[in-house]
């Protein structure tokens, strides 16, 4: 039996296909976050990385520049359009030194203490057992090893999501969300399950930091309104919605987001956990 079935269809559907086409929008939104992210893993030159839920490549990239040419980076993820775009971006890059695989993070069968460092950008929510999969990622660090990832706060801590929806949802039926331990963008919400998960999986040293910060998701309404109509819960129900409901959503939306237009953008607010940890 597949125990990740479910997202691992949702993520090599239109999704995966939508975050490739997305990308250069997606990139510069989630910049802030890759560098608070490594800041916190100090990775070194010469170091092996495994990175979990690599997406477009972005991450991978990045890392590729920090552990140089005599480090190496092994990349999964399970949506195959998201892991193609990356591999074709490093080949682009002339980066040789990371290779990726398509497969399911819970369940692949890492080789054993071999790196020095795992880490994640919004990849580690999605898990169906996630105790499991730390435990397996854990397994596959040398003694000494850290852990290093960034996961989205509850909903409420992240009005670039949260007040859109409410705004969507007079024109569009969203999507019940899914219970806070079940996977989804907002598994790891509460503080307290991530110390849960980490210590029964058997990492040690623990530290899950608060971070917020305020992103542009556009470059003015009518752009910002485009964007979020294609991302989070409202992507799926906006796509299948008839012209009128779109037209609707969307007029809504601008109105909506004018108020929050800058000269540098409309800017909304994120919050998210930087979660580190040790193999000891």
């Amino acid at each position: 039996m597949d125990e990740n079935k479910e997202q691992k269809e949702f993520w090599n559907d239109l999704k995966g296909e939508l975050w490739v086409e997305l990308q250069t929008r997606i990139d510069p939104m989630l910049s802030v976050f890759d560098q608070k992210l490594f800041e916190v893993l100090e990775a070194q030159s010469g170091e092996r990385a495994l990175e979990i839920g690599c997406g477009t490549g972005t991450t991978t990239l990045k890392m590729s520049e920090c552990l140089g040419p005599s480090g190496s980076i092994h990349a999964v993820d399970f949506s195959r359009p998201m892991i193609c775009r990356a591999q074709e971006r490093a080949s682009e890059a002339s980066v040789d030194h990371a290779d990726f695989v398509e497969a399911d993070a819970q369940e692949y069968d890492y080789p054993s203490g071999e790196f020095d460092l795992a880490y994640s950008r919004f990849g580690v929510m999605f898990f169906q057992d996630p105790v499991k999969a730390f435990s397996k990622i854990r397994n596959a660090m040398k003694p000494g090893g850290r852990l290093g990832y960034i996961c989205w706060a509850d909903k409420s801590k992240n009005p670039w999501i949260s007040e859109p929806a409410q705004v969507a949802k007079e024109f569009l039926e969203l999507p019940k969300p899914p219970g806070e331990d079940e996977p989804g963008m907002f598994s790891m919400c509460r503080e307290e399950r991530i110390f849960e998960i980490l210590e029964k999986a058997g990492w040690s040293e623990i530290k899950v930091e608060w971070f917020k910060s305020t992103n542009m998701i556009g470059k003015n309404a009518e752009d910002a309104a485009d964007f979020i109509s294609r991302m989070g819960p409202m992507s799926e129900p906006f796509s299948e919605a008839d012209e009128g409901q779109k037209q609707k959503t969307l007029e809504a939306l601008r109105t909506f987001l004018k108020d929050r237009e800058t000269p540098n953008g409309v800017q909304m607010g994120f919050g998210n956990w930087v979660v580190t940890a040790k193999r000891l």
